[in-house]
């Protein structure tokens, strides 16, 4: 189920991927962990870091200790928990069509502020985020690709310089890392990148109505891979 952990930050990165994995679907709740040591050589690190990790997942009611019993993913949310709602959102397993629609909403309201509040350094750092994933077409690495076109959305999120709905949005957002990159697999980068051009122009000539447009109409034609 898991692999291998390259990073220095060892406890975030074992966080990370217990969060991952609750996401995709791996681990569902009610789940029972692995027995700590075989956990421990799964992830390839120290039973110190792993034990400060599950702690920590533990306090945020994410996983549940039962004595004798073995480390569970809890079945309920928990209002200690840094994501109650990305979690509740896992546990409930609600309809994918409210998702979808609560998505697309989310996103028209951000283009919205974004129209409202961008700045030139705003909309050049958007350009930017264009060209860097042009640039990274020609390698067909899905991966990467996916992770920049996630990249492109939250930095329209960043633009809005509302904390609260940046919140809300970015936790929205951890649900659609896969669905991301099944549209890329099935419609193409090059499609995605006009795709976001095409917003990205609206936005730049402060044209609303074509941007609110262009969103909506993009996700019905994607929703079919979501």
């Amino acid at each position: 189920m898991f692999q291998p952990i390259q990073s220095s930050t060892v406890v975030q990165q074992i966080i990370d991927k217990i969060s991952q994995s609750l996401i995709n679907g791996e681990l569902k709740p009610g789940d029972r962990l692995p027995p700590e040591p075989e956990l421990a050589a799964q992830l390839g690190v120290s039973r110190t870091s792993l034990r400060e990790a599950l702690k920590t997942l533990g306090g945020l009611g994410v996983l549940v200790a039962r004595k004798r019993g073995g480390t569970f993913i809890a079945t309920s949310g928990s209002q200690s928990m840094i994501d109650p709602l990305i979690f509740n959102l896992i546990i409930e397993k609600g309809s994918k069509e409210d998702l979808f629609e609560l998505r697309v909403m989310l996103e028209v309201d951000a283009i919205e502020l974004v129209i409202k509040k961008a700045t030139i350094e705003d909309l050049n750092q958007l350009e930017l985020e264009l060209v860097n994933y042009e640039k990274m077409i020609p390698s067909n690495n899905v991966e990467l690709l996916a992770e920049l076109d996630l990249q492109f959305h939250l930095q329209l999120l960043k633009i809005t310089k509302n904390s609260s709905f940046i919140r809300i949005s970015q936790v929205v957002m951890q649900l659609y890392a896969n669905p991301i990159k099944k549209t890329l697999r099935m419609i193409g980068p090059k499609q995605v990148l006009a795709n976001h051009r095409a917003l990205f122009q609206a936005i730049s000539d402060r044209d609303l109505l074509r941007a609110k447009d262009h969103v909506v109409k993009s996700f019905e034609s994607s929703k079919q891979f979501l």
